[in-house]
C-alpha cells in the first residue's frame, strides 16, 4: 500500500529511526559492561555480536537506495541473535550447557581441515594427521562432553534442536518479555531476508516491489518513499528487540537508568511506527512510567506468574472475583490480570 507521505517526511521518520536504533546500541554497549550474573555474562558475546551488526546496519541504512536486500539479512541475523541471547537466559541448564559446549564440538570437526595454501597433492596425508589431531583432542575431558552432547561423526549440529518459532514460544511462555516484538520480527522480516540471503530471484527483487501488483512503478518517488519506509520501520522493530534484552538483563542486574532511558525511547518510537504505519497513534501526552515505578504500584510487576499462581487466579476466577479483586490480591495492574485470563482461557473454560 502506497504511503500518505511525501518523500520528505519519510526522509525525515527514517532519520529519526537511526537515531533511536543508534541510541539503543549506545545503551547495549553499556548494558553489556554491567552484566554480572554468571550465565548472562557468558552469553554477552552474542549481544557483542549484536553491536557489531547493528553498527552495520547503521552504515548501510544510510544508503537506502543501494543496501535494501543486505539489511535485511543483517536484519534476520540481528533478530536471531538477540532472540538466542533472550532464549539462553531463560532455558534449562542442559541446553546452556549445550550453548557453552557447541563451539568445542565445532572446532573438533574444523580441526585440520584443508586450506587454501595446503599441497592438495598431500590431501592423504593430511587426513590422516588431521585424524590424529582429533584423537589428541579427545583426552581433553571438555572435547568429549561436548562430542558425547553432539555428535563425534556430524559436523553439522546447532546448538538448540528447537527452531526459532519454538525458541519464540518458550520466551511467551517464561511471560516476562513482550514476545510480540520477537514474533513481529520473525514474520515480518525472516522468510524474505532468507530469500535474499540464498539468493533466490523473489529475494534480490521484492524489495524493490518488482512483482508486487499494487506498487505504482510509474508513480514518482514512489519506490525511494517505499526503501525509506520500510528501512525505518526495520530499524525501530529491532531497537525494540534490543530493549527486551535490557528487560531480561535487569531481573539480575542493576541497569535501573539504562532500562528507564530505553523504556522512554522505545515509547516514543512505537509512536513514530504507528505514525509511519498509518495506523491509530499511541496516547502521547498519558505519562510512562518506569519498570521501578510500576513496581510500587504493583510490587509482582514483571514477575513471572507461577503454576501456583495459575492455580490460584483459576480459584478466585471461579468464585467470581472482579478483575479488579484481583489486581489488589495479585499486585499486578488490571492489564496483567486480563492477559493472564485469556492465555488461560479461564473464560472459554468456564464460559463466562
Amino acid at each position: 500500500m502506497a504511503s500518505i507521505y511525501s518523500l520528505d517526511d519519510l526522509k525525515n521518520y527514517h532519520h529519526e529511526a537511526i537515531h533511536f536504533f543508534g541510541a539503543e546500541l549506545m545503551l547495549l554497549k553499556e548494558a553489556i559492561s554491567n552484566i554480572k550474573d554468571e550465565r548472562l555474562s557468558k552469553a554477552a558475546i552474542l549481544l557483542m555480536s549484536c553491536g557489531q551488526t547493528g553498527a552495520a546496519l547503521l552504515q548501510l541504512s544510510s544508503q537506502t537506495d543501494v543496501f535494501t536486500t543486505q539489511v535485511a539479512m543483517l536484519s534476520r541475523a540481528f533478530m536471531e541473535t538477540v532472540t538466542n541471547f533472550c532464549y539462553v537466559g531463560i532455558c534449562d541448564d542442559k541446553e546452556y550447557r549445550a550453548f557453552l559446549l557447541h563451539p568445542i564440538y565445532r572446532n573438533y570437526h574444523n580441526v585440520g581441515l584443508p586450506k587454501m595454501e595446503d599441497n592438495l597433492d598431500a590431501i592423504t596425508e593430511n587426513v590422516a594427521a588431521r585424524k590424529v589431531k582429533q584423537e589428541q583432542l579427545k583426552n581433553i575431558p571438555i572435547v568429549r562432553e561436548a562430542l558425547s552432547l553432539f555428535s563425534e561423526t556430524n559436523p553439522n549440529l546447532n546448538w538448540t534442536k528447537k527452531k526459532l518459532y519454538e525458541r519464540i514460544d518458550a520466551i511467551e511462555k517464561w511471560g516476562k518479555l513482550l514476545d510480540v516484538f520477537f514474533t513481529i520480527n520473525k514474520i515480518q522480516y525472516y522468510s524474505d531476508a532468507s530469500e535474499s540471503l540464498h539468493g533466490s530471484l523473489y529475494g534480490c527483487t521484492y524489495s524493490i516491489g518488482m512483482f508486487d501488483p499494487e506498487f505504482e512503478h510509474a508513480k514518482e518517488d514512489e519506490l525511494d518513499k517505499m526503501l525509506y519506509k520500510n528501512n525505518a520501520c526495520i530499524l525501530l522493530h529491532l531497537g525494540m528487540l534490543i530493549h527486551e534484552s535490557f528487560t531480561l538483563i535487569s531481573y539480575t542486574n542493576n541497569i535501573v537508568e539504562i532500562w528507564n532511558h530505553s523504556y522512554r525511547n522505545r515509547g516514543r518510537s512505537l509512536n513514530l511506527l504507528f505514525h509511519i504505519l498509518e495506523k491509530e497513534p499511541t496516547v502521547t501526552h498519558k505519562k510512562t512510567y518506569t519498570k521501578a515505578e510500576k513496581q510500587q504500584a504493583h510490587k509482582n510487576a514483571y514477575e513471572r506468574w507461577s503454576t501456583e499462581d495459575d492455580e490460584k487466579l483459576e480459584l478466585l476466577f471461579c468464585e467470581g472475583k472482579t478483575v479488579k479483586e484481583l489486581s489488589a490480591i495479585f499486585s499486578r495492574n488490571e492489564g496483567a490480570i486480563k492477559s493472564r485470563i485469556k492465555k488461560l482461557e479461564l473464560k472459554e473454560k468456564y464460559d463466562r
